[in-house]
């Protein structure tokens, strides 16, 4: 455990950069910026209807916070974990430490999971100051109970990709983003019950005042569970654990050579 405490404090430290911290800034304001846009088009357009307000209001802080905001920031962090260490040559030491990789990993996760629900909870915390629904308390709970899951299943996810495919990290986490979690995500078949995607809207339905004519519509009937939502956290803590250990498993079987050239 003091491997393990020891190794987050220094990828915290080595991941604060001008850059990242940048980054955290743009994606938390995404969603304010979105809120406040929607606000002003429905000052010109008209205000939306008091029955539907919190359902609007849900949804689109659903897309913005948990689906773009928790994903991006982990996938800018976690994903490319293993190609930076083969980048600066510390792959070696680190794979001759005892268990050296297995607490590298879990330092990354943790410091990519720390970066995606900070910005979420704050982006949760300063849109729900510009919405005009009758219940702004429960859509930010409910907003951020999701990030909070959200954030480390994204995490392990996107850490499991830059293992398995070091060289264009980057480039398979964005279309695993893309064609898994948004199109596979969306189709309404059993396959979409392997993503993310898939429990968090299931959640959504139950944790935030949606209409019943949303909860009810034949789109939701085929792209959400229902299922309780202790066993969808269940299903989002499997994922996340499952993807961690075989993420931690591959890098100790695979190879690496020394030559960033070739790794990379």
């Amino acid at each position: 455990m003091n491997a393990l405490l020891a190794m987050f404090r220094y990828e915290l430290r080595k991941s604060v950069t001008a850059g990242r911290v940048a980054w955290w800034f743009v994606l938390a304001m995404f969603p304010v910026l979105i809120t406040l846009l929607s606000r002003w088009v429905q000052s010109k357009e008209g205000e939306i209807q008091l029955a539907e307000r919190n359902s609007f209001w849900s949804i689109l802080l659903y897309v913005a916070i948990p689906c773009v905001c928790c994903a991006m920031s982990a996938l800018l962090t976690a994903g490319p974990a293993v190609a930076t260490e083969l980048e600066q040559r510390s792959w070696v030491y680190l794979a001759t430490r005892p268990h050296g990789i297995a607490w590298l990993l879990l330092g990354k996760f943790l410091v990519a999971t720390l970066w995606a629900f900070t910005a979420a909870a704050a982006a949760v915390s300063l849109s729900v100051l510009f919405i005009n629904t009758p219940n702004p308390g429960s859509i930010w709970l409910g907003i951020l109970r999701l990030a909070a899951l959200a954030a480390p299943a994204y995490s392990a996810t996107y850490l499991l990709l830059g293992a398995v495919f070091p060289r264009r990290s980057m480039v398979f986490c964005v279309m695993y983003t893309v064609g898994v979690e948004v199109l596979l995500g969306s189709f309404p078949a059993v396959i979409n019950r392997v993503t993310v995607q898939y429990r968090l809207r299931s959640l959504l339905t139950q944790w935030l005042p949606l209409s019943d004519e949303i909860r009810n519509s034949t789109a939701m009937q085929y792209t959400i569970g229902s299922s309780s939502a202790p066993l969808h956290m269940l299903c989002l803590a499997g994922i996340t654990i499952g993807f961690i250990l075989l993420a931690i498993a591959l890098t100790r079987l695979r190879q690496f050579t020394t030559a960033a050239e070739s790794d990379l």
